[in-house]
């Protein structure tokens, strides 16, 4: 009996899924390349195999393109660092070093994504009228953050001595200043241990948890 292979069909949302993703990486290669003034959507779009139009049914304008573009990398790099950690570790046990070696071989890897940083940065003070839109990405980058912290948090019984998304909001300006330092000057890599160090002193047992466990364990002897 022959083995019959029946190809997948995709809906309408998945294809305009796969089009708008084909889109953007075509973007943000390009952005990198050339910079939001330089690259031309026509450019764009022949690159991921399609027409102008094309992006024009996904994006409203070359700015919405390159907005969409940072949120994400930004997305899609966060996910890619917090795959690296184990949830059943506990804090105190994290290894920092590694962490941070980690961390700082992400942002340094490629230099077309810092080029693409500074070029968002650049495209962000040439156009005042896009700041609300990226501060709006921005405070929601830095509350996914604080959402895994405090999932955590929770988890291993500890608490922070800071708000959260007040710390998830400078684990993001301090990632940003750390990737620059080190494009800058090479040297400025080992600032990446010591600043995970500092988050790390933020967290402390919760003494609910510890009552409880401290309970619990008077109960089991």
């Amino acid at each position: 009996m022959q083995d019959v292979t029946v190809a997948e069909r995709w809906t309408q949302e998945r294809r305009r899924e796969h089009t708008r993703n084909l889109l953007l990486d075509a973007a943000k290669e390009t952005f990198a390349r050339k910079g939001f003034e330089g690259a031309s959507l026509e450019e764009i779009a022949e690159a991921a195999g399609y027409t102008r139009g094309a992006i024009y049914k996904h994006f409203g304008s070359k700015e919405e393109l390159f907005l969409a573009v940072n949120k994400r990398f930004n997305e899609e790099f966060l996910a890619s660092f917090v795959e690296t950690l184990d949830p059943s570790t506990p804090i105190e046990d994290i290894d920092l070093t590694a962490l941070a070696k980690h961390w700082h071989e992400m942002q340094y890897s490629d230099p077309n994504d810092f080029a693409l940083g500074i070029e968002f940065n650049l495209f962000v003070l040439r156009h005042p009228e896009t700041q609300p839109v990226v501060a709006k990405q921005r405070l929601e980058l830095a509350q996914m953050i604080a959402d895994f912290m405090d999932d955590q948090a929770e988890r291993l019984g500890e608490i922070f001595r800071m708000d959260s998304l007040t710390q998830a909001r400078l684990v993001l300006a301090c990632s940003d200043g750390l990737q620059l330092a080190t494009f800058l000057d090479k040297g400025q890599e080992d600032l990446y241990e010591p600043f995970l160090a500092l988050l790390v002193s933020t967290i402390e047992d919760d003494p609910k948890k510890k009552k409880t466990k401290s309970a619990a364990k008077k109960r089991a002897t």
